[in-house]
């Protein structure tokens, strides 16, 4: 894998690092839990939202599709995605289990994308289900954020639950393909992967799963 220096100030490589830099003031935003606050937060969170699919797009448009670039924006999507739901479990009554295997699940992928690129020297492509559950995630932030409680809140909090076990199985099925064709070196790390999964949902069974 190479990086050259000059990749780092690519525009769509900036408008990854910007989401990082846009979930400081939205944390405090979320603290504050003032009405015109909770307005700048929409904006904000319009604006990040905005940055995800501009990065992208930019990036194919002037042909500066690039390793760093690839790695770069799911991990400023995990950083920013972690600091909103932190914030909103500590203010606004986020439901604890989902972040926890949010950031498990995140935990998996860094694991086995580092491992893939030791072995292929090539980062792991994000795929469809890892964008549905970013989207997802999205839509409930975005609930928590603006305040509306209406019954489709647990409808996504439970969707949130789905798509969290549907791109964890596609991201480990397309990891171990690529990194190991030993069989029960990949039984022994599903093994390893569902225990500590088992293991959290029994500790967590005390919390809220819902609203």
């Amino acid at each position: 894998m190479q990086i050259r220096f000059k990749e780092f100030f690519f525009l769509s490589n900036l408008l990854s690092f910007s989401r990082v830099i846009l979930v400081i003031p939205m944390a405090f935003l979320i603290a504050a839990n003032t009405d015109t606050g909770n307005i700048v937060l929409l904006i904000l969170a319009i604006i990040a939202g905005s940055t995800d699919i501009l990065d992208g797009y930019i990036s194919r448009k002037r042909h500066q599709v690039t390793e760093l670039g690839i790695i770069l924006d799911p991990i400023c999507d995990k950083i920013a995605m972690a600091v909103i739901f932190t914030s909103l479990i500590l203010y606004r009554s986020f439901p604890l289990p989902l972040i926890v295997f949010f950031l498990y699940r995140d935990l998996l992928i860094i694991i086995s994308g580092s491992a893939l690129i030791r072995v292929t020297q090539k980062p792991m492509m994000a795929n469809v289900w890892g964008k549905a559950n970013t989207l997802i995630f999205g839509l409930i932030a975005l609930d928590f954020l603006i305040l509306v409680k209406n019954p489709y809140t647990n409808i996504l909090i439970g969707l949130g639950y789905l798509s969290l076990l549907i791109s964890s199985i596609s991201y480990g099925v397309t990891g171990l393909r690529l990194i190991t064709k030993n069989k029960l070196i990949r039984f022994s790390v599903w093994l390893a992967i569902i225990i500590p999964a088992l293991l959290i949902y029994y500790f967590l069974s005390d919390f809220n799963f819902f609203l």
